[in-house]
Protein backbone atom coordinates (compact mmCIF):
# COMPACT_ATOMS: atom_id res chain seq x y z
CA UNK A 1 0.00 0.00 0.00
CA UNK A 2 1.22 3.68 -1.10
CA UNK A 3 -1.56 6.01 -0.20
CA UNK A 4 0.55 9.10 -0.94
CA UNK A 5 4.20 9.75 -1.71
CA UNK A 6 6.54 13.45 -1.75
CA UNK A 7 7.91 14.50 -4.63
CA UNK A 8 9.72 17.76 -5.08
CA UNK A 9 7.59 18.82 -2.35
CA UNK A 10 5.19 18.44 -3.70
CA UNK A 11 2.47 15.19 -2.40
CA UNK A 12 0.90 12.75 -5.21
CA UNK A 13 -1.34 9.92 -4.51
CA UNK A 14 -1.29 7.16 -6.33
CA UNK A 15 -5.22 5.96 -6.44
CA UNK A 16 -5.56 9.81 -7.95
CA UNK A 17 -2.67 8.71 -10.36
CA UNK A 18 -3.45 5.78 -11.81
CA UNK A 19 -7.12 6.74 -11.68
CA UNK A 20 -6.45 9.88 -14.20
CA UNK A 21 -3.80 7.43 -16.54
CA UNK A 22 -6.58 5.06 -16.81
CA UNK A 23 -8.72 7.74 -17.80
CA UNK A 24 -6.13 8.87 -20.41
CA UNK A 25 -5.27 5.22 -21.99
CA UNK A 26 -8.86 4.70 -22.51
CA UNK A 27 -8.76 7.83 -24.62
CA UNK A 28 -5.22 7.22 -26.29
CA UNK A 29 -6.93 3.63 -27.15
CA UNK A 30 -10.07 4.79 -28.57
CA UNK A 31 -8.10 7.72 -30.50
CA UNK A 32 -5.82 5.42 -31.81
CA UNK A 33 -8.57 2.96 -32.75
CA UNK A 34 -10.48 5.90 -34.37
CA UNK A 35 -7.57 7.33 -36.53
CA UNK A 36 -6.80 3.70 -37.65
CA UNK A 37 -10.43 2.28 -38.71
CA UNK A 38 -12.37 5.42 -39.72
CA UNK A 39 -9.95 7.43 -41.84
CA UNK A 40 -11.69 10.51 -43.82
CA UNK A 41 -14.29 11.60 -41.47
CA UNK A 42 -12.24 14.28 -38.98
CA UNK A 43 -15.35 15.97 -38.54
CA UNK A 44 -17.36 13.43 -37.03
CA UNK A 45 -13.96 11.65 -35.30
CA UNK A 46 -13.66 14.69 -33.53
CA UNK A 47 -16.87 14.93 -32.62
CA UNK A 48 -16.35 11.66 -30.90
CA UNK A 49 -13.58 12.12 -29.26
CA UNK A 50 -14.83 15.27 -27.75
CA UNK A 51 -18.29 13.64 -26.37
CA UNK A 52 -15.72 11.11 -24.76
CA UNK A 53 -13.81 13.50 -22.64
CA UNK A 54 -16.97 14.92 -21.79
CA UNK A 55 -18.86 12.05 -21.08
CA UNK A 56 -15.89 10.91 -19.00
CA UNK A 57 -15.73 13.92 -16.46
CA UNK A 58 -19.66 14.15 -16.17
CA UNK A 59 -19.04 9.77 -15.31
CA UNK A 60 -17.33 10.98 -12.19
CA UNK A 61 -19.91 13.18 -10.38
CA UNK A 62 -22.25 9.76 -11.48
CA UNK A 63 -19.38 7.87 -10.07
CA UNK A 64 -19.62 9.96 -6.56
CA UNK A 65 -23.24 9.85 -6.24
CA UNK A 66 -24.13 6.94 -7.35
CA UNK A 67 -21.76 5.67 -4.61
CA UNK A 68 -23.31 8.35 -1.76
CA UNK A 69 -26.74 6.97 -2.43
CA UNK A 70 -25.33 3.14 -1.75
CA UNK A 71 -24.66 4.27 1.47
CA UNK A 72 -27.33 6.83 2.13
CA UNK A 73 -29.47 4.52 4.73
CA UNK A 74 -26.25 3.26 6.52
CA UNK A 75 -24.80 7.11 7.01
CA UNK A 76 -28.47 8.35 7.51
CA UNK A 77 -27.01 11.61 5.05
CA UNK A 78 -26.30 11.92 1.67
CA UNK A 79 -22.79 12.75 1.71
CA UNK A 80 -20.11 12.40 -1.22
CA UNK A 81 -16.97 10.45 0.53
CA UNK A 82 -16.08 7.92 -2.12
CA UNK A 83 -16.82 6.49 -5.92
CA UNK A 84 -18.14 3.40 -7.50
CA UNK A 85 -17.19 2.08 -10.91
CA UNK A 86 -20.34 1.08 -11.84
CA UNK A 87 -21.87 5.10 -11.10
CA UNK A 88 -19.45 6.24 -13.81
CA UNK A 89 -20.54 3.41 -16.40
CA UNK A 90 -24.46 3.73 -15.86
CA UNK A 91 -23.59 7.40 -16.66
CA UNK A 92 -21.66 6.59 -20.12
CA UNK A 93 -24.36 4.48 -20.77
CA UNK A 94 -27.02 7.05 -20.31
CA UNK A 95 -24.84 9.91 -22.30
CA UNK A 96 -22.68 8.88 -24.76
CA UNK A 97 -25.21 6.80 -26.49
CA UNK A 98 -27.65 9.88 -27.22
CA UNK A 99 -24.38 12.39 -27.78
CA UNK A 100 -23.48 9.92 -30.60
CA UNK A 101 -26.74 10.07 -32.17
CA UNK A 102 -26.68 13.88 -32.40
CA UNK A 103 -23.88 13.61 -35.60
CA UNK A 104 -25.44 14.14 -38.63
CA UNK A 105 -24.92 12.05 -41.69
CA UNK A 106 -22.88 9.61 -39.60
CA UNK A 107 -20.65 7.29 -41.96
CA UNK A 108 -20.05 5.32 -38.81
CA UNK A 109 -23.15 3.20 -36.76
CA UNK A 110 -23.15 4.31 -33.51
CA UNK A 111 -22.85 0.48 -32.45
CA UNK A 112 -19.15 0.49 -33.90
CA UNK A 113 -18.70 3.59 -32.00
CA UNK A 114 -19.73 2.00 -29.01
CA UNK A 115 -18.17 -1.56 -29.15
CA UNK A 116 -14.76 0.60 -30.36
CA UNK A 117 -15.17 2.14 -26.55
CA UNK A 118 -16.23 -0.86 -24.61
CA UNK A 119 -12.79 -2.90 -26.09
CA UNK A 120 -10.71 0.35 -24.22
CA UNK A 121 -12.52 0.60 -20.98
CA UNK A 122 -11.03 -2.54 -19.38
CA UNK A 123 -7.29 -1.40 -19.89
CA UNK A 124 -8.00 1.99 -17.76
CA UNK A 125 -10.36 0.53 -15.27
CA UNK A 126 -6.88 -2.22 -14.51
CA UNK A 127 -4.94 0.49 -13.88
CA UNK A 128 -7.83 1.91 -11.53
CA UNK A 129 -7.95 -1.08 -10.01
CA UNK A 130 -4.37 -0.97 -9.65
CA UNK A 131 -4.76 2.60 -7.89
CA UNK A 132 -7.39 1.11 -5.46
CA UNK A 133 -4.72 -1.37 -4.01
CA UNK A 134 -2.28 1.12 -3.73
CA UNK A 135 -4.97 3.19 -1.92
CA UNK A 136 -6.07 0.10 0.66
CA UNK A 137 -9.64 0.94 -0.71
CA UNK A 138 -11.93 -2.30 -1.75
CA UNK A 139 -10.33 -4.96 0.34
CA UNK A 140 -11.34 -8.56 0.71
CA UNK A 141 -12.04 -10.89 2.93
CA UNK A 142 -9.18 -12.72 5.34
CA UNK A 143 -7.65 -15.55 3.79
CA UNK A 144 -5.45 -17.48 5.04
CA UNK A 145 -3.64 -18.10 1.63
CA UNK A 146 -0.06 -17.27 0.67
CA UNK A 147 -1.34 -14.77 -1.42
CA UNK A 148 -2.82 -12.74 1.21
CA UNK A 149 -2.19 -9.49 1.82
CA UNK A 150 -1.80 -7.05 5.08
CA UNK A 151 -2.62 -3.59 4.90
CA UNK A 152 -0.81 -1.33 7.34
CA UNK A 153 -2.03 0.88 10.41
CA UNK A 154 -4.39 3.64 9.02
CA UNK A 155 -5.31 1.73 5.89
CA UNK A 156 -9.27 1.16 5.67
CA UNK A 157 -8.63 -2.69 5.69
CA UNK A 158 -6.76 -1.98 9.42
CA UNK A 159 -9.81 -0.04 10.88
CA UNK A 160 -12.65 -2.61 9.52
CA UNK A 161 -10.72 -5.55 11.17
CA UNK A 162 -9.28 -4.15 14.09
CA UNK A 163 -5.70 -4.95 13.33
CA UNK A 164 -3.43 -6.53 10.76
CA UNK A 165 -5.34 -9.55 8.22
CA UNK A 166 -4.00 -11.21 5.71
CA UNK A 167 -6.94 -10.60 3.48
CA UNK A 168 -7.83 -11.23 -0.69
CA UNK A 169 -5.89 -9.22 -2.81
CA UNK A 170 -9.36 -8.49 -4.74
CA UNK A 171 -8.14 -4.95 -6.44
CA UNK A 172 -5.18 -7.43 -8.02
CA UNK A 173 -7.61 -10.18 -8.70
CA UNK A 174 -9.72 -7.77 -11.01
CA UNK A 175 -7.06 -5.85 -12.58
CA UNK A 176 -5.92 -8.99 -13.88
CA UNK A 177 -9.24 -10.21 -14.98
CA UNK A 178 -9.95 -6.57 -16.62
CA UNK A 179 -5.97 -6.78 -18.97
CA UNK A 180 -7.06 -10.42 -19.75
CA UNK A 181 -10.38 -9.16 -20.73
CA UNK A 182 -9.11 -6.02 -22.34
CA UNK A 183 -7.06 -8.08 -24.94
CA UNK A 184 -9.83 -10.30 -25.65
CA UNK A 185 -12.15 -7.40 -26.23
CA UNK A 186 -9.83 -5.43 -28.37
CA UNK A 187 -8.11 -8.05 -30.30
CA UNK A 188 -10.81 -10.66 -30.76
CA UNK A 189 -14.39 -9.93 -30.13
CA UNK A 190 -13.76 -5.98 -31.16
CA UNK A 191 -16.42 -6.24 -33.34
CA UNK A 192 -19.15 -7.01 -30.63
CA UNK A 193 -16.99 -5.79 -27.70
CA UNK A 194 -20.21 -3.81 -26.64
CA UNK A 195 -22.46 -6.85 -25.14
CA UNK A 196 -19.59 -9.37 -24.71
CA UNK A 197 -17.69 -6.15 -22.29
CA UNK A 198 -21.22 -6.30 -20.07
CA UNK A 199 -21.42 -10.27 -20.11
CA UNK A 200 -17.84 -10.96 -19.52
CA UNK A 201 -17.27 -7.90 -16.84
CA UNK A 202 -20.84 -8.76 -15.23
CA UNK A 203 -19.98 -12.04 -14.58
CA UNK A 204 -16.35 -11.30 -13.48
CA UNK A 205 -17.19 -8.57 -10.89
CA UNK A 206 -20.44 -10.68 -9.97
CA UNK A 207 -17.82 -13.59 -8.88
CA UNK A 208 -14.60 -10.93 -6.83
CA UNK A 209 -18.02 -9.51 -4.90
CA UNK A 210 -17.45 -12.21 -2.94
CA UNK A 211 -14.15 -11.94 -1.49
CA UNK A 212 -14.43 -8.21 -1.27
CA UNK A 213 -15.27 -6.81 2.31
CA UNK A 214 -15.59 -3.26 2.25
CA UNK A 215 -18.56 -0.99 2.92
CA UNK A 216 -20.03 -1.40 -0.63
CA UNK A 217 -23.59 0.00 0.42
CA UNK A 218 -27.02 -1.63 0.27
CA UNK A 219 -29.06 -2.00 -2.42
CA UNK A 220 -33.24 -2.23 -2.09
CA UNK A 221 -32.18 -4.37 1.43
CA UNK A 222 -31.09 -7.30 -0.99
CA UNK A 223 -28.68 -9.74 0.12
CA UNK A 224 -26.53 -9.52 -3.14
CA UNK A 225 -24.26 -6.80 -2.87
CA UNK A 226 -25.08 -3.23 -4.65
CA UNK A 227 -22.48 -4.04 -8.09
CA UNK A 228 -23.47 -7.96 -7.70
CA UNK A 229 -27.17 -6.61 -8.24
CA UNK A 230 -25.46 -3.84 -11.62
CA UNK A 231 -23.33 -6.34 -12.73
CA UNK A 232 -26.58 -9.11 -13.10
CA UNK A 233 -28.15 -6.20 -14.85
CA UNK A 234 -25.26 -5.76 -17.10
CA UNK A 235 -25.72 -9.57 -18.26
CA UNK A 236 -28.89 -8.82 -19.19
CA UNK A 237 -28.42 -5.97 -21.12
CA UNK A 238 -25.37 -7.67 -22.96
CA UNK A 239 -27.25 -10.54 -23.49
CA UNK A 240 -30.16 -8.55 -24.81
CA UNK A 241 -28.17 -6.51 -27.25
CA UNK A 242 -26.25 -9.76 -28.13
CA UNK A 243 -29.10 -11.52 -29.05
CA UNK A 244 -31.17 -8.59 -31.13
CA UNK A 245 -27.98 -8.40 -33.34
CA UNK A 246 -28.10 -12.56 -33.79
CA UNK A 247 -31.53 -12.46 -34.92
CA UNK A 248 -30.75 -9.10 -37.10
CA UNK A 249 -27.77 -11.90 -38.51
CA UNK A 250 -30.33 -14.18 -39.29
CA UNK A 251 -33.17 -12.41 -40.93
CA UNK A 252 -30.75 -11.05 -43.22
CA UNK A 253 -28.90 -14.28 -44.39
CA UNK A 254 -32.49 -15.62 -44.80
CA UNK A 255 -33.66 -12.38 -46.99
Amino acid sequence: MCASFTLFGVTFRPYALLFAAGAVLCFVLLLLVTLRRHKGCFNENLFVLIAFVVVALLSLGGAAVLDALLKWGERGAFKISGATFYGGLLCALALYPPALLLIKNRTVPVYTRLCELAACIPAGHCLGRIGCFLGGCCFGKPTGGAWGVVFPEGSDAYAFYGGEAAVHPTQLYEAAFLLALFFVLFFWLKKDALPFYCILYGIGRFCIEFLRADDRGSLFGALLSPSQILSLALIVLGGAVLAVRLLRARKKGRG
